[in-house]
């Protein structure tokens, strides 16, 4: 049976009329985030400057939409280009005893979040949490010598000021029915979009112009489509690799506790998998009962899922399973995009 969660987002994105019963909660919703903005807009509510340019990488709709990929894809790029860039996130999902928090080799997913330890393992660049993201900005400045920082996270986090806003979409699911929580996905309306500096689209491209149709946007070619690409599967535990070509005509069993699993299972099945899929709430403490099974197929889960199983074995370096793997995936935006950003970069503050 679906859990209410479950209903609602299906409610969202198939647009079924009972969830417009929470209406006058929607109304308070939107009451409630207008004068927050509308605070911060005046200056009676305090944006944290930073001496070096800030990028928010963020959306405007609940759920997954391939931020975190797109944050490591900019790290990447921008050292390319001999740029220093660090990563700021509130670290969803973890606690710790104090902040901001470094992460590390060593951290763990319980105290820095899931998506903070993943994409230090994926960039191996500097990240710090803390729920105040601009104390995390901050300290990156004072103590590693960026000179650009990326939020993962935060569009909505007027607490930090920003120079450059990315705004993330869901090809496939779009804005759903178009609604502001709870009635809808969404954070802040469709109008937020003309703010941004960016809109990238996880997907086709073209499923999203209708959602930008009408409204003034900054500037032309604001709007880029990026591809999440697939790797080789990769052991939990080690470094075998499972070559994806070997997913073909393979039964698998594949777990996702992310925004979207659906996106997730379909990946899978369209290079050929067989897929059992099990899906749990993004963020979701998995127990080692959610990645076990009965039957010695492959387990196949999210790197953002990995970091956190494996520390489900931390202490059973003897009875490991063999056969969990996870899936890394990496953006690829045509190469226009991260040109315009570095122009833009230029006309911020000095780095």
């Amino acid at each position: 049976m679906a859990t209410f969660a479950e209903s609602v987002t299906d409610a969202w994105y198939q647009k079924k009329t009972w969830i417009y019963f929470l209406l006058p909660l929607m109304v308070l919703f939107w009451l409630i985030s207008f004068v927050r903005r509308l605070l911060y807009r005046a200056g009676l509510l305090k944006s944290t400057e930073i001496p070096v340019p800030v990028i928010v990488v963020g959306n405007i709709s609940v759920g997954g939409t391939g931020k975190s990929p797109l944050t490591a894809y900019l790290v990447k790029e921008l050292k390319r280009r001999g740029l220093r860039p660090g990563i700021v996130s509130r670290g969803y999902g973890g606690k710790s005893d104090a902040y901001p928090l470094f992460v590390n080799e060593d951290s763990k997913t319980c105290e820095a979040g899931d998506e903070p330890v993943m994409l230090y393992q994926m960039t191996k660049s500097p990240v710090v949490v803390d729920p105040i993201r601009s104390r995390a900005a901050l300290k990156l400045f004072n103590e590693h010598d960026c000179n650009v920082i990326i939020c993962d996270d935060g569009l909505q986090h007027y607490a930090l000021s920003r120079d450059i806003e990315i705004c993330v979409i869901d090809g496939k699911r779009g804005l759903g029915n178009g609604y502001l929580l709870p009635v809808g996905p969404l954070r802040e309306t469709k109008k937020r979009l003309h703010d941004v500096d960016f809109v990238i689209v996880n997907g086709d491209k073209c499923s999203a112009e209708p959602l930008i149709n009408g409204l003034s946007i900054k500037q032309d070619g604001f709007l880029f489509g990026m591809t999440l690409q697939s790797a080789d599967l990769v052991n939990l535990f080690d470094a075998k690799v499972l070559p994806i070509s070997k997913l073909k005509n393979l039964n698998i069993h594949a777990v996702a506790g992310i925004g979207n699993p659906g996106r997730f299972f379909s990946a899978l099945g369209d290079f050929g998998a067989s897929v059992a899929g099990c899906g749990y709430p993004d963020h979701h403490d998995f127990t080692e009962d959610n990645i076990l099974f009965e039957d010695d197929l492959p387990v196949v889960m999210t790197h953002k899922d990995a970091v956190k199983c494996r520390s489900l074995f931390e202490d059973k370096e003897s009875d490991r399973p063999e056969n969990l793997w996870f899936m890394p995936v990496n953006a690829q935006i045509n190469e226009s995009f991260i040109d315009t950003l570095c122009e833009k970069l230029k006309n911020c503050k000095a780095h």
